[in-house]
């Protein structure tokens, strides 16, 4: 198909309008194609999930967090995102950014974890001035009220990885969950009067700020947004079916590029 068309298709499902400001999104690196076959779907761009791409015929790599974010001086190999872009550049692979306009679809970043969390949406921890069925984080409920132990249990049994948090209420009956870094949205939590809000990249001070007020949770960044590749391939994949000329993979490379080291073990986890 015309790779005009996938993305017209992409927007019309994540409207550009529903982006933060400032975000960069869309076509990144067209490398001179036209038509596209085979769409491989990732969380970020990374050496190896070009290496991936290219040994399984990918023409274009539909991703979740940009690969040129500030503007480019110029582009040589000596950077990451120099190197990047030249490689899919040589290898004739385009490269679609679909970042904060998933964050803000109703079946998008937060939902997805939510989900996984076996919790039910309540509504938008932000919603869009210009489109109620669109939003920036979700306020959510498990089914029973949680202890905080339990809480904690069930994020990293999803998430992975060791978590941070700080104290609040022993019960968990309502929670705010905003994947990657959400602290910028953590006024619009406490107005919520949500027990938790789950979040990424949170700071030492901002600890001291929940502390006591309500339950701070972080995961990871990766970790929350880990099932964004499957999340976008989702969106594809109704127009793939019946076509056979367009297919839909998702990324089997893990991204993240943070290690965590735990003691006794034989490597890093």
């Amino acid at each position: 198909m015309q790779l005009t068309d996938l993305i017209a298709h992409i927007n019309a499902t994540l409207p550009p309008t529903s982006a933060m400001d400032g975000d960069r999104i869309g076509l990144q690196v067209q490398s001179a194609r036209t038509e596209v076959q085979y769409v491989l779907t990732c969380m970020e761009v990374t050496d190896a999930v070009v290496d991936e791409a290219i040994s399984s015929g990918a023409d274009c790599i539909l991703a979740f967090h940009p690969l040129v974010f500030i503007p480019l001086t110029e582009i040589n190999e000596d950077g990451r995102v120099g190197r990047l872009c030249t490689k899919l550049i040589r290898a004739g692979i385009a490269l679609v950014v679909a970042h904060t306009n998933f964050d803000a679809y109703p079946e998008g970043t937060s939902t997805i974890l939510a989900r996984k969390l076996n919790m039910s949406i309540d509504g938008f921890l932000r919603p869009d001035q210009t489109d109620a069925t669109r939003g920036m984080g979700v306020l959510a409920h498990p089914p029973q009220a949680l202890s905080a132990a339990d809480l904690l249990e069930r994020v990293e049994a999803v998430c992975g990885n060791p978590l941070r948090y700080s104290r609040g209420p022993e019960t968990i009956r309502r929670v705010a969950i905003l994947g990657g870094s959400g602290m910028s949205f953590f006024p619009d939590a406490a107005r919520a009067g949500v027990d938790a809000f789950i979040t990424a990249d949170v700071k030492y001070h901002d600890f001291h700020r929940a502390d006591g007020r309500l339950m701070l949770v972080d995961p990871g960044h990766y970790e929350m947004e880990q099932f964004n590749a499957e999340g976008l391939a989702s969106l594809l994949r109704p127009l793939a079916e019946g076509k056979n000329d367009l297919e839909v993979t998702v990324s089997a490379v893990n991204t993240n590029p943070v290690c965590y080291y735990r003691s006794g073990s034989d490597r890093p986890a």
